[in-house]
């Protein structure tokens, strides 16, 4: 790998990445995970790092993310570009490193191929655009694979001398900080040690392989640097029911999409692994045995949910860490394509200019790429226009500009949509559409005006609950009478209601 050209590249990507993470981030409102996110961040330091006091759900996510979000409020507070810029930042290092890391192990063209396309895939720009953890998780997997593979000296013009101390902690440091990012880096961090320990026995062969001191000193600094961890994870195992941490028999209901999700980046078509198969093509065996090593990495985490269903729902964004072996394998491949045609050329045709082979691997790979940017670009436009699809930013202003002293705003399910009033404030005392005493509390504060704000409204006890606030509105003598900017959206129903004459 020649390092001027890569470093230029991860730049490219990287500016890429942050342009495109950065489109509507101001215009989109948060959306109801992100206040969760925020009110988790505006807790004490002593409730992060005990793990309690979080918003709906209570999963019980590590400290990290939460820290870092709590810093970011302190400097520029709680508008959505700011909250939201950890995630496009760290998502723009990850485009980046991506090129290192694809540079590295299958050269110049395969790094910028990696980045690159991660920089416009639609599912890392969504999640580049959430102030959530995911797209760090991400990065911290990347990170560690760069980093695991300078300590194994794999790669293209690996170094002949041994890897420097440094590198093993800091691997140690990234594995860490993986999990004071999410509990859902424990799959991937021990596919990742099934990894590292497996090319280990390859290296030793060739005599290239490190010392076990330094592996030593890789899960020395780790599990130091998680150790303030454990005393919120004991409290959660032992008081909480585990958390994240428990499970039951028996795989999860969508384990065949999140398979196929993984695979083409949440787009649904087989041309991501077709491309990623190239680089399996015959060539050296070090490509072919870290492609597949990679695949191996990729799956691995997700391995687990087959076996062993997590209580707490699963989705693809828990296995970020898995897509970046992934997006790693589809830059090798188009690497690979262009490294075979080279090849062809210089065996059969070696009067034919250069540019001939690259023509020719680009006719090549040209029908998958067109057929993931056909899905790709409507995806992205979709991603763009939907950013803001739970407008609550715009219900709090309509409900500010409406309302009454003295006025109720009642919310359902009071669990869930209590948290974006926390980060959009209201004017209005809110009430918990699904209390027993609502009618008495309607009675004592004799509201001339309710304001109803019901979301997520995809459970029976959720539409049970939403029918008895509105028969408690009835019973206390209130008339529908909506607000008249009243948001239109699926994902959020405003209702008003005046007393009746």
């Amino acid at each position: 790998m020649r390092r001027e050209p890569a470093l230029a590249l991860a730049l490219v990507a990287f500016v890429l990445a942050l342009v495109l993470g950065s489109i509507g981030v101001a215009e989109a409102s948060l959306w109801l995970d992100e206040t969760f996110s925020v009110f988790d961040a505006r807790r004490s330091l002593a409730d992060i790092f005990a793990m309690r006091g979080e918003a709906f759900g209570g999963a019980h996510h590590p400290p990290g993310y939460f820290v870092l979000l709590k810093a970011t409020i302190a400097v520029c507070g709680v508008a959505e570009p700011c909250v939201r810029a950890p995630s496009i930042v760290g998502n723009a290092v990850l485009a980046a490193v991506l090129v290192l890391l694809g540079a590295r192990g299958f050269g110049t063209v395969a790094g910028a191929a990696a980045g690159l396309s991660w920089a416009a895939m639609p599912y890392a720009i969504k999640y580049a655009q959430q102030a959530r953890q995911y797209g760090l998780l991400a990065l911290m997997a990347a990170l560690a694979l760069l980093l695991a593979a300078q300590a194994l000296q794999l790669g293209r013009h690996a170094p002949a001398r041994p890897p420097r101390r440094r590198t093993f902690v800091a691997l140690g440091l990234v594995a860490a900080g993986a999990l004071w990012l999410h509990l859902f880096a424990l799959p991937f961090l021990g596919a990742l040690a099934l990894w590292c320990a497996s090319w280990h026995l390859v290296q030793r062969r060739h005599g290239r392989a490190p010392s076990p001191r330094a592996w030593l000193l890789c899960l020395g600094v780790a599990a130091l640097a998680s150790a303030p961890l454990l005393p919120g994870l004991v409290r959660v195992w032992l008081t909480d029911g585990g958390g994240q941490l428990s499970s039951r028999a028996g795989p999860v209901e969508n384990a065949r999409e999140l398979l196929i999700d993984l695979w083409s980046f949440g787009l649904d078509t087989p041309h991501v692994v077709l491309l990623a198969a190239l680089a399996c093509l015959p060539g050296p065996w070090s490509r072919r045995g870290l492609a597949l090593g990679l695949a191996a990495l990729a799956v691995l985490p997700m391995t687990v949910v087959l076996v062993r269903n997590p209580e707490h729902f699963v989705t693809l964004r828990y296995f970020m860490m898995s897509l970046v072996p992934i997006a790693v394998l589809l830059g090798a491949g188009v690497g690979a394509a262009f490294e075979l045609a080279e090849r062809a050329r210089t065996r059969w045709l070696p009067r034919l200019p250069r540019w001939s082979a690259a023509l020719v691997a680009a006719i090549a790979i040209a029908p998958s790429a067109v057929a993931i940017e056909r899905l790709a670009i409507p995806a992205l436009r979709k991603q763009y226009a939907t950013a803001g699809y739970e407008p609550w930013r715009g219900v709090a202003a309509t409900i500010a500009a409406e309302a009454q002293p003295g006025d109720v705003t009642v919310v359902v399910p009071h669990a869930l949509v209590r948290f974006p009033f926390e980060v959009y404030p209201l004017p209005t005392v809110v009430l918990d559409g699904a209390s027993p005493t609502l009618l008495d509390e309607l009675a004592r504060l004799a509201p001339a005006r309710v304001f109803v704000v019901s979301s997520h409204i995809d459970r029976p006890e959720r539409v049970a609950a939403r029918r008895q606030a509105l028969r408690t509105l009835a019973r206390g003598g209130y008339v529908r009478r909506d607000p008249a900017n009243s948001p239109r959206q699926p994902a959020i129903e405003l209702l008003g209601y005046i007393a009746r004459q």
